[in-house]
């Protein structure tokens, strides 16, 4: 897929970035870097924490979406982002669902829901998308808005 500007972005358009099985070390090693606590990093404190066993953190969830999300993109030829894009204004809306537990399978999409024009910077759009990682169930684990800009076609003179 060659690159694409705002105009070429339909509300609608839904994209699968693929799936991730979560394992108690891959849990524990990202928890000790980036959230140390008790219940995602200790097997023997988290059975007597909050969910009764080692979960995710949640912003384990988020990043491997981010992760499969920049995978995808360079499996459709869109190595550098994957439209015209530039930096995300941020996000809304974060929601974590269920906990993820060791040997949980997640599966992630993305579908774009907005787009905005803007006066400010005409020559720039922001495409808002529901983020989401669901088991093979279809049960909602994790859900986000994110917002990102993308450059607006240039007027042909």
């Amino acid at each position: 897929m060659s690159a694409q500007y705002f105009e070429d972005i339909a509300i609608g358009a839904k994209r699968t970035s693929g799936s991730y099985t979560f394992t108690g070390e891959d849990i524990i090693r990202f928890a000790q870097k980036y959230d140390p606590q008790p219940f995602h990093i200790d097997l023997v404190a988290a059975k007597n924490g909050p969910f009764g066993e080692l979960v995710a953190s949640g912003w384990h969830t988020v990043s491997v979406w981010m992760k499969l999300t920049i995978e995808s993109r360079a499996l459709d030829g869109n190595a550098g982002g994957t439209v015209r894009a530039g930096v995300s204004p941020g996000f809304e809306d974060l929601q974590w669902s269920k906990p993820v537990r060791s040997g949980t399978t997640l599966f992630y999409s993305s579908e774009v829901i907005e787009k905005v024009e803007l006066k400010s910077r005409p020559e720039w759009g922001i495409v808002k998308s529901r983020n989401e990682a669901r088991d093979a169930d279809g049960e909602l684990y994790m859900r986000f808005i994110g917002k990102g800009f993308v450059a607006r076609r240039p007027p042909v003179e």
